[in-house]
């Protein structure tokens, strides 16, 4: 629970508010999170997967501005079809075969055959919609639904109760794992309630707490992410998952195992961000915390890029990132796509001014070149967050 000076950050029936000043910030930098969590040239599995939600999202707010409904899952279940057939799924004849839609046309990078090595493709080639009790691979575990489970989170005026319904529905359409359901709902809402902390000033230390407090009560028989949770908020027990002198191995690093399941990247990335803000002297901007979490998890055995996603989301979330700056002054392009002359050149100008920051190779994840892939990738990526904002904050 929050402690007596801050409200509640996860509220059953109410959420984040659209016109808040800081939502623009907030969503520009949580579509980076998977972008600046890796120092890939193209964009990794988690990128493209956060963006094939962002345009299911996109349009399920695109129907609700005409007046109509539009199922959520459903929409998400298509999208991730148009990623695993752009990555070589064969599907079968009596599976959905949806054409190319705009995020396809208008993001080349974004959509582009990549990495697709984890429990989701397999799924998604079997073309059939997996449900809570109705499960395609009942095992599945695998930690890339993390990243894309984060756009649930930045949903506007929805509490936690419809937060938890839509994260849950579009884990099971690939994950049958109850673990793997509830990391993701965990990844979802600590986003969440870190972009609301904006507005009370809370802490990390709260938002863990009180994303541990509603996946509590979730019905899902999740006992490992929970039990993960609660030694996240533990800072004893999260200290003593990045010190290398620990022997015997602690209950959270036995609990983490090799880092590969949901729940295990989950508690990873909490970790690390949980210690960056603890650490002395931090100025706590999110380029900062970020860069120490990300250099915390580069000496963690089980850490990978899931792990990192979520360090670095949480931090952009909270305070936001650099590399999102600098896009105020930017009109809106027609549809919001990529490929305005005006974005590009105002980019430029951002990227020569980000701050650098190290991955465990050493290179640099931010300040790249904007004439190059990684440059491209993120006007792409700031391009989707302004269509989600004139989508979902039509009158702001």
């Amino acid at each position: 629970m929050t402690s007596p000076r801050t409200p509640e950050l996860l509220e059953q029936d109410r959420g984040l508010d659209a016109a808040s000043s800081w939502y623009p910030s907030l969503v520009r930098s949580v579509f980076l999170a998977p972008w600046r969590a890796t120092a890939a040239e193209r964009p990794g599995e988690g990128t493209q997967l956060l963006a094939r939600t962002a345009g299911a999202l996109n349009e399920v707010a695109h129907w609700a501005n005409d007046g109509q409904a539009a199922d959520p899952t459903a929409c998400a279940w298509l999208a991730y079809l148009r990623w695993a057939v752009r990555n070589g799924a064969k599907l079968p004849g009596d599976a959905p075969h949806p054409p190319d839609d705009d995020l396809d046309h208008d993001y080349p990078l974004l959509t582009a055959p990549g990495e697709h090595a984890g429990d989701g493709f397999t799924a998604l080639s079997m073309g059939r919609l997996g449900e809570v009790s109705r499960p395609v691979l009942p095992l599945a575990d695998s930690a890339e639904i993390l990243a894309r489970t984060l756009p649930y989170g930045l949903v506007p005026h929805i509490g936690w109760k419809s937060l938890v319904a839509l994260a849950v529905d579009s884990a099971a359409i690939t994950h049958g794992s109850a673990e793997a359901q509830t990391a993701a709902v965990g990844a979802a809402l600590t986003v969440h309630a870190a972009g609301r902390a904006r507005g009370s000033g809370a802490s990390l230390q709260d938002v863990v707490e009180e994303t541990g407090r509603v996946v509590a009560l979730m019905t899902r028989p999740a006992p490992l992410t929970r039990e993960l949770l609660d030694l996240c908020a533990d800072r004893s027990a999260r200290d003593s998952l990045f010190d290398g002198m620990t022997e015997p191995a602690g209950a959270f690093t036995r609990a983490v195992g090799d880092g590969t399941a949901a729940s295990s990247a989950l508690a990873l990335g909490l970790a690390a961000v949980l210690c960056a803000e603890d650490a002395p002297h931090a100025d706590n901007s999110g380029d900062d915390v970020a860069q120490r979490a990300l250099s915390l998890l580069s000496g963690h055995p089980a850490a990978n890029d899931a792990a990192r996603t979520v360090a670095v989301s949480v931090a952009a979330a909270r305070w936001g990132l650099g590399d999102a700056a600098h896009r105020e002054d930017i009109g809106e392009s027609g549809n919001g796509a990529a490929g305005d002359d005006r974005m590009a050149q105002q980019d430029a100008v951002a990227d020569d001014n980000s701050r650098t920051t190290k991955t465990d190779s050493g290179t640099d994840t931010s300040g790249t070149d904007p004439s190059g892939t990684r440059g491209a990738t993120r006007r792409e990526l700031l391009a989707l967050a302004d269509r989600w904002l004139a989508l979902w904050r039509p009158h702001a």
